[in-house]
Parts: C-alpha cells; sequence; structure tokens
C-alpha cells in the first residue's frame, strides 16, 4: 500500500505531550466523543508509522488564557461580540491511551504493542468512513481478520467499514460474552451464528477455511424466527436444497415440542429427547451439589447397575444395607426433575445422536430452551458438552481405530455407544475402517462451539471444586478443538479458572462498578482507562480483547437484520445449476 497521509483521514491536529502509554494531543474545536480513534502519522528517523490513539478524556481550552471563568463573565456582559475575537483560539485539549503502532515492512503492514513515541508535533488524523477505511483495513489486518464476523471497528459514536472477526482456530481458547440486561447479546448471538454458517460456506469451497459446528443455546426462542424482522430460518429459506443440505443437514432446530413450532421451523426441527441411560453421574455432580455420602452411593449404584443407575435409584424403596439413612431420599429428591421432565425419559429415541452427528460434520444447531427449567437447560448442555469431549479424549488417545473404539467404550455409556460406533468410526478414521486404520487428529476436526448460557449458576466457584466438564473443557479442549461460548450479564460471580482459561471477551455494556472493574480485570489485553467508556457505551457496543492479539477493539454490532439484508444475494447466488454442482463435488 503506497500511503499518502494527506489521503488517511481529515487533519485533526498535533501531538502535545505524553509517554507510550497515555497522549496529550491539542485538536480543533470539533464534535469529537469519548471512545473515538486517531491515527498520528509519525516519520522519525525515516522510520513511517502509524500510531492508533483512543481518545479517554476531553477538556476545552482557548489559547493564552489561563482563566475560562473571566471569558465566560466577560460574555455575559458583552454577549456575543466578545466571542468573535477569540474564537480562532479556541481548541480542544483530548487526553487518551496509546493503543499500538502499524508500520509496513516486506510489503505488509503489521502492528505492535505501543513501544515506541510519535515526532514531536505528529500530525493527528481523524478516520473517516469512505475515506480511511481501505487505509484501516491494511494496517489492522492482523488484528481484524478471521472468519467469524462481529461487528464493524467502531470510533466514537460511528463505525468505519473495517470487519472485525475471530479466527476459528481461536474458538477452542473460549470466548466470553458479557453484558447486563438489554445490552444487545441476543442480536450479537444471531450475528455470530449467521457468521458460522456462512464460514461453512466458504469451507465448501475452500479446504483451507475450517468448518464450524455450534451448539448454540436460545433461552428465548428468538435466533429461528428473529426478534424483529428476520432470522436464521430466512438464511435456511434463501439457500437451494443442496447448499443446505450440505450446510446444515436436516435440520437446526432443536426444542422441547416440535407441534407448537411455526410450520416453516418444524420442517428442519427435532424434538429434545434425551435417555436416562445416557445421563452419568458426572454429568449432575457438574450441574448440581451433592454431599460425599451422595455421591458415593450414586457410584455404587452405577458400579453395579451400570447405565441403569438412574432407573434403579428412582425405583427403589429404602437405603441398600450399608447406606447411610436418608441417603437414598436425598438422591431421590436430586433426581425428580428427570422423572417429570418431558425431554430426560426412560425410553425412546434419543436425539443424542443426531446431536453428536451435527457437531462432526461442521453444522450449526440452534437449541430453543425456553420451555425448560435452568436445571434441564444446564443438564442437556452438560450431557452434549461431556459427550463430545470423551469422544474425542478417546480419539486423542487412540492411534487406531481399534484403540479408538476400546478407549470409547471405556468412556461412555454402552447403549450410545453401540449406536454411534459406525458413524464414529466413518468420522475419525484417516483412510480405510479395520481396526488398524490410522485416526485424524482431533484438531484437524470441526471446530465445536458449545454455548452455555445464565453461565453463573453453573460456572461458579462452588461447582467448579467438583467433577465438572466445563472445569475440564475450560483447561483442555483447545486439544480436542472444543470450545465454550459462555454467555452472562456478570463477570464477578464466574470461577477464576473459567476466567483465566477464556482467551477472547466480547465486552457489551455492563451493569455497575463492581463488573466493570472485573471486567477490565479478566480482559485479555489491558484496557485500564475504559472505565468512562463502559459507563457510557449504548446497545449493540462493545470492546473485543484476545490474548492472540495487542489491539482492543471497539466494535459496533450492526443489527441482525441489517446484515442478512446486506448479504441475502450471497445466499440466492447458490441457486444456480454450477454452483450448486461445485458444492456437491
Amino acid at each position: 500500500m503506497t500511503l499518502n497521509k494527506d489521503e488517511l483521514g481529515e487533519h485533526y491536529g498535533k501531538v502535545g505531550v505524553g509517554n507510550q502509554n497515555m497522549l496529550g494531543i491539542m485538536g480543533n474545536n470539533r464534535d469529537v466523543s469519548v471512545g473515538e480513534i486517531f491515527m498520528i502519522y509519525s516519520c522519525r528517523d525515516g522510520h513511517e508509522r502509524i500510531f492508533f490513539f483512543r481518545v479517554l478524556g476531553l477538556q476545552n481550552y482557548i489559547r493564552q488564557v489561563d482563566d475560562l471563568s473571566r471569558i465566560a463573565g466577560t460574555m455575559m456582559v458583552e454577549s456575543d461580540a466578545y466571542l468573535s475575537g477569540i474564537e480562532r483560539n479556541m481548541l480542544l485539549s483530548v487526553d487518551g491511551k496509546m493503543l499500538g503502532y502499524a508500520e509496513e515492512r516486506e510489503g505488509e503492514w503489521k502492528f505492535h504493542s505501543p513501544r515506541r513515541l510519535p515526532d514531536h508535533l505528529a500530525d493527528v488524523i481523524r478516520p473517516v468512513r469512505g475515506q480511511s477505511d481501505p487505509y484501516v483495513r491494511e494496517m489492522l489486518k492482523s488484528q481484524t481478520d478471521g472468519e467469524v464476523y462481529i461487528g464493524d471497528l467502531q470510533i466514537g459514536e460511528e463505525s468505519l467499514d473495517v470487519p472485525v472477526t475471530i479466527p476459528a482456530k481461536f474458538l477452542p481458547m473460549h470466548v466470553g460474552i458479557f453484558g447486563s440486561t438489554g445490552s444487545g447479546k441476543s442480536n450479537l448471538m444471531m450475528v455470530l451464528v449467521k457468521a458460522m454458517i456462512d464460514t461453512n460456506m466458504k469451507a465448501q469451497k475452500d479446504p483451507d477455511v475450517p468448518k464450524i459446528s455450534a451448539f448454540c443455546i436460545d433461552p428465548h426462542d428468538e435466533f429461528a424466527l428473529g426478534v424483529d424482522k428476520y432470522g436464521i430460518q430466512d438464511i435456511v429459506e434463501a439457500m437451494d436444497a443442496g447448499t443446505r443440505k450440505t450446510v446444515l443437514g436436516d435440520f437446526y432446530y432443536l426444542t422441547t415440542h416440535l407441534a407448537a413450532t411455526q410450520r416453516e421451523v418444524r420442517r428442519y426441527g427435532k424434538e429434545i429427547r434425551i435417555l436416562w441411560n445416557e445421563i452419568t453421574p458426572r454429568d449432575l455432580f457438574s450441574i448440581m451439589d451433592f454431599t460425599s455420602q451422595m455421591a458415593s452411593f450414586i457410584e455404587a449404584v452405577r458400579g453395579q447397575h451400570g447405565e441403569n443407575w438412574i432407573s434403579e435409584i428412582v425405583n427403589m424403596s429404602e437405603d441398600p444395607d450399608g447406606t447411610p439413612a436418608g441417603t437414598l431420599r436425598g438422591v431421590q429428591r436430586r433426581l425428580r426433575f428427570l422423572t417429570r421432565s418431558p425431554i430426560f425419559v426412560e425410553s425412546g429415541t434419543s436425539v443424542l445422536d443426531d446431536i453428536f452427528e451435527a457437531m462432526e460434520t461442521g453444522r450449526i444447531l440452534v437449541v430453543n430452551t425456553s420451555l425448560m427449567s435452568n436445571r434441564e437447560q444446564f443438564l442437556l448442555t452438560t450431557i452434549a458438552t461431556r459427550t463430545l469431549s470423551d469422544l474425542r479424549r478417546a480419539l486423542k488417545s487412540s492411534g487406531n481405530l481399534g484403540d479408538f473404539e476400546r478407549q470409547a467404550k471405556l468412556r461412555l455409556p454402552p447403549s450410545f455407544f453401540s449406536r454411534v460406533r459406525a458413524k464414529a468410526r466413518t468420522f475419525y478414521s484417516k483412510s480405510g475402517n479395520d481396526d488398524q486404520s490410522p485416526v485424524k487428529d482431533p484438531r484437524n476436526l470441526p471446530v465445536i462451539q458449545i454455548t452455555v448460557e445464565e453461565a453463573p449458576s453453573i460456572l461458579n466457584p462452588d461447582l467448579m471444586r467438583g467433577e465438572s466438564v466445563f472445569k475440564d473443557i475450560s483447561r483442555q479442549g483447545r486439544k480436542f478443538n472444543i470450545g465454550l461460548l459462555v454467555v452472562s450479564q456478570q463477570v464477578s460471580v464466574l470461577d477464576n479458572v473459567i476466567l483465566s482459561q477464556m482467551n477472547t471477551e466480547i465486552n457489551l455494556r455492563l451493569g455497575n462498578e463492581r463488573e466493570i472493574r472485573a471486567c477490565i480485570e479478566n480482559a485479555s489485553v489491558n484496557i485500564t482507562g475504559f472505565e468512562n467508556e463502559f459507563r457510557v457505551m449504548s446497545r449493540g457496543e462493545a470492546i473485543v480483547t484476545a490474548s492472540y492479539r495487542e489491539l482492543p477493539l471497539p466494535v459496533k454490532i450492526p443489527l441482525y437484520d441489517k446484515v442478512f439484508e446486506r448479504d441475502k444475494a450471497s445466499y440466492k447466488a447458490t441457486r444456480t445449476k454450477k454452483k450448486q454442482e461445485k458444492h456437491v463435488i
């Protein structure tokens, strides 16, 4: 890129004083807001660099005047006639944080942390949408590139045409979405779901694009039909049959009562049913408290009766010999929700096989939990997470299909694995289907993203002390290409194990000072000084921090309806015969 500083944007002012962390800028008396990003052109010792600066504070300033109160008092007497003589001396003093700098080397722009200072009195440039976009996109490419679109780079109250994305390879390092009620979490989730579908469409044409699978909890049943005009269903309807089959399969929507679902969605839906014999004690230990006596009793029953342990306990009438009095009744009370639940059943057809197949073939599932209790939702998420984790653990610890099968039988309920055994061998085999066939590395399989909604209820320190599958996934999920997408209104109440392993944070508007402090302390990039910005953030505005990037990125998340209208032609374009044949190949 040939750099002409006069084309970067609008000249605003000059660098005053500061250091590599904080700068003071003296600028024109313009309408500037907290959160704006300025570019500073510097050419010290012949090294051409563009520094990026974020506005954190503003102050009116009049050159050659020490007492603004005296000026104001004089104006009260002499009115606007006095003002005309000093207007040219009116400036704006801007304080803020140095974010870093971009420098071109060997034809490519690299971004660096703020280890240097710009020139004395260097020119300060204000980005302008429609003019600065290509320059900023190129300079910040290493900070914004990826597959999963979040939104556009925000500068104050506006945004540039600079898409901000998450690389799919970092999804297994876990993502946190934090924001108070009304901050735009649901809209953000819909934008992310769309971005994952778009990525999977690209993956059909380009083998270098990774496939993404997602188990997306929808607590308010908003994703399929949308909050306003459009939803995920509109993407489904826009696709031709061949693309829809390849990218989304036979279904994308899971719900507790399919008959209550609108007809157009029902065609692509399945009912959620999980069998009791697919539930392990560890699943329940992950979502509720059990005393040590209860846990020992459960494990003893499971050791004796295998995967039918729940049915055995539910039908017991008295404590077995050697069991402390009251233990059975305590366990039965905790299992009572299973006997009343429409989704956890003793017999029937399970949807867990379909979930497994969807996740291992790069598909997106929208899971309507609006009619579930919190406990049902948490158990469903836990079972899906543990099942996928156990399968990929077995794969990771195996050299061939025979090893994998032996490992899987040790980890998974027998009846479930017997049903998925054939498909698992197909998905995981590198070549061939005999026991000596080598297996794939889990990191070469689709990335699996599991949503954990209402996270404080199951990711709190009390439950993390026990046998939580989420604690294990947070620490080791990247080995198996499985990541958590944690959605929470609060940061401060989450367990430190989870927070310390979270490498991407999308921070929307937060509710109070305690949550703002917790968010800043937990951020993967230093955002000290951003307190004021959190206080003035509007719905759909976020600060994105990531351990694999040097720059905290302010992002404006567009409404889902707008991004769908912008991109809907790309789905309709897949209807041509030529495009369809390309997907089949």
